[in-house]
């Protein structure tokens, strides 16, 4: 029996799109530490508390499932958005530990190849619009908080200047 060969432009494409998915989802995972972070700053503000240790580096050593759990509070006033982010951390965890292994056969031909190019794709869009659900929730807390949401905003900008430079 003589198996369809697959371009290999279209495996290329597929290992893209697994990296784009997998970079979307880093993304989003930062998203929820930068939330995490800076709603632990505004409730130590609020209480006149001062912290001890860096908020940012702190959300960043936790799991998503815990930095999810740190805002609840928050994600509540968004309904849905919780489980949403639930499914994409199981989807996450299987794009970066079981999906190489268990889809590497719809490499072998054609028409699979084309499925797991789409399937890629939606994960990285998905993974993104969750991050900016994310990061609309941590401008939010800012404004409440009063924190200067232009000098985030400038220094956004910066940090993607130097990266372009390659700095």
């Amino acid at each position: 029996m003589e198996t369809e060969q697959v371009d290999p432009g279209l495996i290329r494409e597929a290992y893209l799109w697994f990296g784009n998915a997998m970079f979307a989802a880093a993304t989003l995972e930062r998203s929820l530490v930068n939330a995490t972070a800076i709603h632990r700053l505004a409730v130590a503000e609020k209480e006149g508390r001062e912290l001890t240790s860096d908020p940012f580096a702190k959300a960043a050593k936790a799991g998503i499932d815990e930095n999810i759990k740190k805002i609840k509070v928050r994600l509540e006033q968004h309904p849905g958005l919780e489980d949403r982010l639930v499914e994409a951390k199981h989807r996450r965890n299987h794009l970066a530990h079981d999906f190489c292994f268990h889809r590497a056969s719809d490499l072998f031909a054609a028409r699979p190849t084309g499925r797991l190019i789409k399937e890629l794709a939606s994960d990285a869009a998905t993974f993104l619009d969750l991050g900016d659900e994310v990061t609309a929730i941590s401008r939010v807390i800012m404004e409440e908080a009063g924190m200067d949401i232009e000098a985030a905003d400038k220094l956004h900008v910066a940090l993607v200047e130097m990266a372009k430079q390659g700095e």
